[in-house]
C-alpha cells in the first residue's frame, strides 16, 4: 500500500509541476506579446509625430525656399520649379538607399524582437 501512495503522491507532484510550468509559459508569452506590442506602438507614435512635424518643416522651408530662389531669378516659376528638382533628387537617392534603409529596419526590429 505504501508504494502506491508514493506513485499517487509522485504523480500528484509531477501534474503539479507541469501546471505551473505550463501557466508560467503562458505569463511569459503574454509579456513577452506585450513587451512588443508596447515597443510597436510607441515606436509607430513617435515615427507617426516625427513625421508630422518633419512634414511641416519642409513646407515652410520649400515654400521660404522658392519665395527666395524667386527673387533671386527673377520668376516665381523657376524658383518652384528648383525646390521641385531639389525634391526630385531627394526621392531618387531615397530610392537609390531603399534596400539598405529596409535591411537597418529588419535588424532593428529583429534586435527588439528576438530578445
Amino acid at each position: 500500500m505504501g508504494i502506491i501512495e508514493a506513485l499517487d503522491e509522485t504523480s500528484s507532484k509531477a501534474v503539479k509541476t507541469g501546471e505551473d510550468y505550463v501557466q508560467t509559459s503562458k505569463n511569459y508569452f503574454e509579456l513577452k506579446v506585450f513587451q512588443q506590442l508596447a515597443i510597436l506602438s510607441t515606436a509607430g507614435i513617435k515615427l507617426a509625430i516625427y513625421a508630422i512635424l518633419c512634414t511641416l518643416g519642409l513646407i515652410f522651408l520649400a515654400v521660404a525656399g522658392a519665395a527666395a530662389l524667386s527673387s533671386y531669378f527673377e520668376s516665381a516659376a523657376l524658383g518652384y520649379l528648383c525646390i521641385a528638382g531639389v525634391f526630385f533628387v531627394l526621392i531618387g537617392i531615397v530610392y537609390l538607399l531603399r534596400k539598405k534603409i529596409e535591411n537597418n529596419v529588419i535588424k532593428k526590429l529583429s534586435e527588439n524582437y528576438f530578445d
